[in-house]
């Protein structure tokens, strides 16, 4: 099977995808008989870059060009939905940035892109936290996938892990560390370094944005704990509705300060089910070092997941960055070339 994909969203992670195609060809191609081209990609401030039919885009690790077209593209638009109807593909990757309140723009482009024809992989959790319902009502009712492993935990395999491995289980309640910024920052601080010197070290891992208040302010986990409600507890809360409790900046210097011996801090997103609906919360948590969770440093993250078959099912991700969201996409991708699997 050859699978053409247009990429919407070209930073980090879609740099690491495009690696990671090509590093994993000969696998693909001997395992799942599969091969991919990427026929165009579209940034929100360069704009979009499509190849001509039947061929490929050649792109780098380093992203696209200072100024001109990328090798092997002939026609360049401005607007990503033009983009979306002019490229040639079967599947569409999308990783524009978070919008956490209303997943926009990203939302119409997946809502695009399914009706048109096309599968969607998606690592961007606004869509999925705020409209995955109408969402996934569209890809069934096109008979097309909509493929999401990465907006939580990175690549680890949290949504496959609940569809194929705990089948009729039911899942009431979820408590993790899943803010990889946030931990980074928490973790510097330990180790006497300050709250910015953390932000810096966290964008140099590449797992922080220029603006981190997304993670510090907890909207990242907020919508994270969207997700997991809404997909695994089919409790459909959104990220606005998720309480946030001690979070932000200056409540991780007051409370680092104020640690008692042999404790640390964790930004903690939890979530219960209450009746048909579930109650979600992100804050910061004095933990004994002893716990779990205090255990869990750096770009590691971790996630428990209450159901009433194998009673806590915890997985924990190991150093993560954008080659393990990477990941995510193309096991994603592999998903819908194997299953054709309906979410």
């Amino acid at each position: 099977m050859h699978l053409r994909i247009a990429i919407i969203g070209f930073g980090n992670v879609g740099r690491a995808f495009a690696g990671l195609l090509q590093e994993k060809a000969g696998e693909l191609s001997s395992r799942y008989n599969l091969t991919c081209a990427i026929t165009g990609v579209a940034t929100r401030r360069r704009g979009g870059f499509i190849a001509t039919e039947g061929e490929a885009l050649t792109l780098e690790q380093t992203g696209l060009p200072a100024e001109g077209m990328p090798p092997g593209a002939v026609l360049h638009v401005q607007d990503t939905l033009t983009f979306l109807r002019a490229c040639p593909a079967d599947v569409v990757i999308e990783i524009s940035t978070l919008s956490p309140l209303d997943g926009q723009p990203a939302t119409r482009y997946i809502q695009a892109a399914l009706e048109s024809g096309r599968h969607v992989v998606t690592a961007n959790k606004g869509p999925i936290a705020n409209f995955y319902p109408q969402l996934r009502a569209l890809a069934r009712e096109r008979a097309l996938a909509l493929r999401f492993e990465s907006t939580v935990m990175d690549g680890t395999p949290i949504f496959n892990l609940a569809e194929f491995c705990l089948p009729a289980s039911r899942i009431s309640g979820f408590r993790g560390i899943v803010n990889s910024t946030t931990n980074v920052v928490l973790t510097a601080m330990e180790d006497s370094l300050s709250l910015e010197e953390g932000i810096a070290h966290a964008q140099q891992l590449g797992v922080a944005e220029a603006d981190p208040s997304n993670d510090l302010d907890g909207w990242d986990a907020s919508a994270k704990a969207s997700v997991l409600a809404t997909v695994l507890m089919e409790a459909g809360v959104t990220p606005a509705q998720v309480e946030r409790r001690e979070v932000g900046a200056e409540a991780m210097r007051r409370l680092q300060a104020a640690l008692p011996p042999g404790h640390v801090l964790r930004q903690v997103a939890e979530g219960r089910r209450a009746g048909a609906s579930a109650h979600c919360t992100v804050q910061l948590e004095t933990l004994p070092a002893s716990h779990l969770f205090a255990q869990i440093r750096g770009t590691h993250s971790i996630l428990t997941l209450h159901t009433d078959t194998m009673n806590d099912v915890t997985i924990i991700e190991g150093e993560s960055g954008p080659r393990q969201t990477a990941f995510g996409l193309l096991s994603d991708l592999i998903a819908v070339v194997r299953f054709r699997a309906l979410p």
